[in-house]
């Protein structure tokens, strides 16, 4: 049976009610469309303009028009229905950033099926626990990818998995597959079907995220609250800031929340072309920028980071137009330094698998923006209050709470964490600290666990990274708080610095305060790494920091 939204609804299964779903569609943020009809409409408009552009680490390069690609994802839904998926069934794809991952999300849209990304880079426990919670019935893999074997992971896990029949392989190698295991390229000659019209408030995707448990969670969305985030972040940046049209070099994990959203629907949206890297490596990433001339990028600061220690700054043909930075806390300083040295307008963005980017820095509003994370999308609400839920001051900083046409519907079969994240009145508890100025702007200010109370005393962490990433010496930096027996916790600097130089925590604390730090935050304890542990979509874990530092 199809998991929707009205089917929610009546057995109070979402804090999503009645009034707020006429109020979203009574102002036409929720449009009435499915994500494969955004295909469609572009495939029929642009036929012959370039879509996919996929570069492997094997050297190969692929290339689909809107033309091509409606029609793969048109023959993914048809192989997928062939091995007896439908409407209502989950299907994981673990794949990395290669084209052919754009027509399974469309193909699996197209049958009415949902969506789970799991990032090519997982291991075993995160693997399993994802395919445990959605009841996966299908798994697309590759063989093998880097160092991990997946057809034998995956075998290792089936047993547990009672709900998964079918293990696709993406491959060209159909020796020893056993019950349940098939290749993808086997599929290609199995007949058409006819598609319906889709449902638009259906549960077309699960994003899974941990809690501070580890136990993964299923966010649901559905057609609509995907496309609002979509379509409303085109229209607060504007469309032409992106590209006309739009070439994004995507590099996060199409696996991960950001590579789906931003990456591909983001970019079928705007009827663009996404140019796909199976990996990241600056130098590679920016001979594909000048090579496809790329206009615009979505990722987190990471990125944007390792691209302006090469070459293409201060490029006077560098070709990009937008750069949007979410995903991690962004340098106060970085989006003018960006700015400057790749002549394109640096948006900080704040978003979430709850509910995608709904605030945004935009050309329309004064360059100041830039400075914070930006301004809250048309049709959503946020707000910083205090631990009751209470309206805060322009200025102070609390937990940052929103809601709005993006927002998910809960948890997937898990009421007790949907129940957990929502205040009175459907905010949503996003865990993020944040102050709000008098222009509405909002500054995010970390994890609320990222907040350092030392005596008392918050001390907001990004304030202090804001400034070490200033330091001539420093390439990355994360601030995280140590148990300390008198004061709680001391705030520890964590840095990786450039070959050759060395620092201490004196010639460091004196190069913030010569910055204009004050001295409440600075660092009481500095640890130097070779490298920072990261995701693969280039947010720094700072849990592993605690655990390595404690």
């Amino acid at each position: 049976m199809t998991l929707s939204l009205s089917g929610l609804m009546r057995t109070g299964g979402t804090p999503i009610t009645e009034a707020d779903v006429a109020r979203f569609r009574a102002e036409g943020h929720w449009q009435g469309r499915t994500i494969r009809s955004v295909l469609t409409a572009v495939a029929a408009e642009h036929p012959e303009r370039e879509a996919l552009v996929g570069y492997r680490s094997d050297g190969t390069i692929e290339r689909q028009t809107y033309r091509e690609f409606d029609a793969a994802a048109t023959h993914a839904a048809s192989a997928l229905a062939h091995l007896g998926v439908g409407a209502g069934d989950t299907v994981a794809v673990m794949l990395p950033n290669w084209i052919s991952y754009g027509a399974l999300l469309f193909g699996i849209n197209e049958i009415g099926g949902i969506y789970v990304g799991i990032p090519v880079a997982y291991g075993e426990r995160q693997v399993e626990a994802i395919l445990r919670r959605s009841k996966a019935k299908a798994v697309v893999i590759p063989r093998r990818w880097r160092s991990v074997e997946h057809l034998e992971l995956v075998r290792r896990l089936r047993g547990g998995l009672p709900s998964l029949e079918h293990v696709v392989v993406v491959d060209s190698d159909d020796s020893d597959l056993g019950d349940g295991e098939i290749l993808w390229s086997s599929l290609d000659s199995v007949p058409g079907r006819e598609s319906g019209a889709g449902d638009p408030d259906a549960i077309c995707y699960l994003g899974f995220t941990s809690g501070t448990t580890g136990e993964p969670k299923g966010a649901m969305h559905t057609h609509e609250t995907l496309i609002y985030s979509a379509a409303q972040l085109a229209e607060h940046v504007g469309p032409a800031t992106f590209g006309d049209p739009m070439i994004q070099l995507v590099a996060s994990p199409t696996g991960h929340h950001t590579g789906f959203v931003w990456g591909v629907l983001f970019t079928v949206y705007v009827a663009g072309t996404g140019v796909h890297v199976d990996r990241w490596d600056p130098k590679w990433g920016v001979e594909i920028i000048r090579a496809e001339k790329v206009t615009a990028f979505f990722g987190a600061p990471t990125f944007l980071q390792d691209m302006m220690r090469t070459d293409l700054a201060e490029d006077p043909d560098c070709p990009f137009r937008c750069i949007v930075l979410a995903g991690s806390s962004v340098p106060r300083n970085l989006p003018a330094q960006a700015s400057r040295a790749l002549g394109a307008y640096i948006a900080p963005a704040w978003g979430m698998t709850e509910c995608s980017i709904i605030i945004s820095s935009t050309p329309a509003e004064p360059d100041p923006i830039q400075t914070t994370d930006g301004s809250v999308f048309v049709g959503s609400e946020a707000k910083v209050a205090d631990g009751a839920g209470a309206d805060l001051p322009a200025g102070q900083i609390g937990e940052l709470l929103v809601r709005g046409p993006s927002l998910f519907l809960g948890y997937y079969e898990r009421p007790d964490a949907t129940d957990a994240a929502f205040l009175p009145g459907g905010w949503f508890r996003t865990g993020d600290t944040a102050s709000m100025d008098e222009h509405g702007w909002i500054s995010l200010r970390g994890r609320v666990k990222d907040i350092v109370i030392r005596g008392g005393e918050n001390i907001p962490v990004t304030e202090i990274e804001t400034v070490l990433f200033d330091h001539p010496g420093i390439l990355n930096a994360a601030v995280i708080g140590t148990p300390d027996e008198r004061l709680g916790e001391r705030a520890c600097a964590v840095v990786v610095t450039k070959p050759g130089v060395t620092l201490d925590l004196s010639g460091l604390c004196e190069f913030l305060v010569a910055q204009g730090l004050s001295r409440h935050y600075l660092p009481e304890r500095l640890v130097v790494l070779d490298e920072l542990p990261m995701t693969q979509s280039g947010k720094i874990q700072k849990f592993k920091l605690r655990e390595l530092v404690a």
